[in-house]
C-alpha cells in the first residue's frame, strides 16, 4: 500500500513539475506579447506626435494664404461687390398651389399633405 501511495505522490509530483514548466513557458510567451505591444504602442504614439506635428505645420494660416496667392487665380474682394439681401431676385410665387413641391419640406416648408402656403 505504501508503494502504490508513493508511486501516486512521484507521478502527482511530475505532473505538477509538467504543469509548472508549461505555466512557466505561456507566462514567458505572454510577458514577451506585452512587452511587444508595449513597444507597438509607443512607436505609434510617436508616430502620432509627428503627425500632428506636420498637421500643424501645414495647416499654418500664413503657409495656407502663401499657396493660395501662388496656385490659385483669386481676387481681393471689392466694396461695390457687397450686397444686401434686399437686393436679391424674389423667389417666384406658385401660381398652380396644388401642385406638389418637388423638394418636399426642404425649400421651407413642411408637406404634409395640406396645401402649402407661401410667405411674403
Amino acid at each position: 500500500m505504501s508503494r502504490i501511495v508513493s508511486l501516486l505522490a512521484i507521478v502527482l509530483v511530475v505532473a505538477a513539475a509538467v504543469g509548472l514548466y508549461r505555466f512557466k513557458g505561456e507566462s514567458q510567451e505572454r510577458a514577451r506579447h506585452i512587452a511587444e505591444l508595449r513597444a507597438q504602442i509607443q512607436e505609434e504614439r510617436e508616430t502620432i506626435s509627428v503627425l500632428r506635428a506636420e498637421w500643424n505645420y501645414l495647416d499654418q494660416p500664413s503657409r495656407i494664404q502663401e499657396l493660395a496667392e501662388r496656385y490659385l487665380d483669386l481676387s481681393r474682394l471689392e466694396v461695390e461687390q457687397i450686397s444686401v439681401v434686399e437686393h436679391l431676385p424674389m423667389r417666384p410665387i406658385d401660381i398652380n398651389p396644388s401642385t406638389v413641391d418637388p423638394l418636399g419640406g426642404f425649400a421651407g416648408g413642411e408637406t404634409n399633405g395640406t396645401q402649402d402656403r407661401v410667405i411674403q
